[in-house]
């Protein structure tokens, strides 16, 4: 007998999940499309990065908003203002035509038959219009308007509206005036929008190298809770999304008002590794396999000079620690460091704490590194020199090349990935506790560290640092990198000097 119309659903149903729990996101969201399940399979989609078909399943279920969201994300913005009209915004699909398509004609000519009917409208429709001077000959006019809107920006800026003021950094960032853009800041420091001081500080020391002057931010009662922006960018390494998280963390006070903070990574089930096509990936990366990785703390930033120091002054337990072991940045990361130093700094900072601080394991590294991302980088397919310090004379996919640093940056410079983790990209390398293994077939499914059958004499590195390519950069790429002299060798095996760490410690539970 053959199944009912409902019995075949159910049984599709279950063959979705099965899909799910094998790992086989792709599967899954097929079966979903065919029985009409389009919420589900654009959720699915999503986390896949396949924005294309996240956006149809949207446009399926008229998720307008979603779906333009996700055509941005795929760089189909003509796609992304239908869906903007559909969903009964036309301001901002005619931004779109204003900023992504340079449809300046059709810009005006809309807007000449447009009349706002709130507020926001208002100011969306002058914002549009400054945007459309900004790439005519009308560069003054453009920045007046800029200007004038600074206040009505002020009272009308929210969280929910943060697209009102990035509309307006973007029109000062074509006009090439770093004033106005500072003025913006300000104005959105004045209305409280989140984690703005940081923000503006990173622009002020990328764009004028001294972020004099860029306040604090203001102090909170609420220091298990922080808030940051987490962005996306495109094959030309464009931001195309910037979406706000809230992460939680703990500060373990070290001295003089030294911290190190400690970002509270939840669990979950991850693909590991790389798959065969994703560009410049090695067979050490492969095979992908699913790991499930439990709760744990790991350092928001990577261990910094300051913070080595302070630690190595700490009683001995096995070995003595250079207290100097890089050149001068306090805030920057501290490099040139062993994997036995690690161990040491690991157990002196376990004993005067009473945690149980450690390297991560290579499955959590990588786990919290892509943050729920499936791309070559937690930023999406390519990263840009604003986002993350790297050679950037080498290209990935369609970005530009960029005069490179040559050095490392302070931690924290760069914007965070969806975890709140910043610099996991570049900057130093991040040991590992694992040895070497040369591909992942027998690695464990359970995210611990992989002592078996590996090479004892080697670690692990990830995450690439400030003179490597981008290839080296990815979050599945990984590295070996010698801890001790072979039987056969004489001295000390030469240290990495771009070879950094940060911390992890468990959650206990009670």
């Amino acid at each position: 007998m053959n199944p009912s119309p409902e019995e075949t659903t159910q049984l599709l149903q279950k063959a979705a999940q099965c899909y799910v729990e094998a790992g086989w996101l792709a599967e899954a969201c097929r079966v979903w499309e065919q029985i009409g399940e389009y919420k589900q399979a654009a959720e699915s989609y999503e986390q896949l990065s396949n924005w294309s078909k996240a956006a149809h399943c949207y446009q399926q279920t008229q998720n307008w908003s979603n779906a333009a969201r996700c055509y941005l994300m795929c760089e189909q913005p003509q796609a992304a203002a239908d869906c903007w009209l559909q969903a009964g915004e036309p301001l901002k699909a005619l931004w779109i035509w204003a900023d992504n398509l340079q449809q300046v004609y059709r810009v005006q000519a809309e807007l000449s038959n447009f009349v706002a009917q709130t507020q926001i409208q208002a100011l969306e429709r002058q914002l549009i219009i400054a945007r459309c001077q900004a790439s005519s000959s009308q560069k003054k006019e453009s920045a007046l308007i800029l200007k004038e809107q600074l206040n009505p920006l002020l009272k009308l800026l929210t969280p929910t509206q943060q697209h009102l003021y990035q509309w307006a950094l973007k029109i000062a960032e074509v006009l090439t005036r770093p004033d106005l853009t500072a003025l913006i800041y300000a104005t959105a420091y004045k209305a409280k929008m989140p984690n703005i001081c940081q923000q503006w500080e990173q622009w002020a020391i990328a764009t004028l190298g001294d972020a004099t002057g860029v306040p604090k931010q203001e102090p909170t009662d609420k220091l298990a809770t922080y808030e940051f922006e987490v962005v996306t960018v495109n094959r030309r390494g464009e931001i195309i999304n910037r979406v706000w998280q809230q992460g939680k963390y703990f500060s373990e006070p070290l001295e003089n008002g030294i911290n190190l903070e400690m970002v509270y990574i939840r669990g979950g089930t991850f693909i590991m590794g790389s798959p065969a096509d994703e560009k410049d990936s090695y067979d050490d990366e492969r095979p992908q396999h699913q790991v499930t990785v439990q709760p744990f703390y790991m350092g928001k930033y990577q261990v910094t000079q300051t913070q080595w120091r302070i630690v190595a002054n700490l009683p001995k337990i096995e070995r003595d620690l250079d207290l100097n072991l890089s050149i001068k940045g306090e805030n920057c990361p501290v490099e040139s460091v062993t994997w036995e130093d690690i161990v040491e700094f690991c157990a002196r900072l376990s004993k005067v704490t009473g945690k149980e601080y450690r390297l991560p394991s290579e499955a959590e590294w990588e786990y919290a590194c892509r943050a729920g991302t499936t791309t070559p980088f937690h930023y999406g397919e390519t990263i840009s020199s604003d986002l993350a310090n790297y050679d950037a004379r080498s290209t990935y996919a369609q970005e530009p090349a960029r005069e490179y640093r040559r050095e490392r940056t302070p931690v924290g410079r760069f914007p965070p990935n969806g975890f709140g983790l910043y610099d996991m990209h570049g900057n130093v390398y991040e040991w590992c506790a694992d040895p070497w293994h040369d591909s992942y077939e027998g690695a464990p499914k359970d995210g611990s560290v992989w002592l078996e059958n590996g090479n004892d004499n080697y670690r692990v590195i990830r995450g690439g640092a400030y003179l490597d390519d981008l290839k080296e950069c990815r979050s599945a790429f990984r590295y070996q990198q010698k801890i001790r002299a072979l039987p056969f060798e004489t001295g000390s095996p030469t240290v990495l000097r771009r070879a950094g760490f940060r911390v992890c410690d468990v959650v206990r539970r009670t």
